[in-house]
């Protein structure tokens, strides 16, 4: 019969939720010396949008076992989901300090680093329409563009005069 552990993975795997973290509820309280149950429960719940035990699972799951990057990562993207830009963060560098080859960690600072950068646009205004919010920020100056001035180039943004300059070089 499979255990508790393999039956919240299957579960998990097969997009059941409810029915993996019931599973790995009970091997983390079988097992509790299991990395794997806990990795997978934090996995589970925040995949339900439980980021705040998710944290505390994963955590639980580096007291086992310290400095696994992918597990800093997906406390990242936990603290990422519910809004702890920094903390976020935070994870994402531990796991790069761990494995500075983590691509995935790579990037995920990255997005992280657009996320804030325009979450911090909500009070400002297009350089050039000073009446028109700004929607995100030029990748060549950083002044801020509207929705009107908002070009993209190669997946990038940029205001019109920096996308000119770009498109050149390309």
């Amino acid at each position: 019969m499979p255990s508790s552990l393999e039956l919240g993975l299957e579960s998990l795997k097969a997009n059941d939720i409810d029915k993996a973290i019931e599973y790995l509820e009970q091997a983390t309280a079988d097992l509790p010396q299991e990395f794997a149950a806990f990795n997978y429960l934090g996995a589970a719940y925040a995949r339900k949008g439980l980021y705040n035990r998710a944290v505390g699972t994963f955590l639980a799951a580096l007291n086992l076992k310290p400095n696994v990057p992918s597990v800093h990562f997906n406390i990242g993207l936990a603290y990422q989901a519910d809004g702890f830009l920094a903390e976020a963060r935070q994870e994402f560098e531990k796991a790069l300090e761990i494995d500075p080859s983590y691509e995935r960690a790579s990037e995920a600072l990255k997005a992280l680093e657009v996320q804030a950068s325009q979450e911090d646009l909500s009070d400002q205004a297009c350089a050039k329409h000073t009446n028109e919010p700004a929607v995100a920020l030029c990748g060549w100056c950083h002044l801020p563009v509207c929705e009107e001035c908002k070009t993209m180039v190669q997946g990038k943004v940029f205001c019109p005069r920096c996308a000119e300059q770009v498109s050149r070089e390309v």
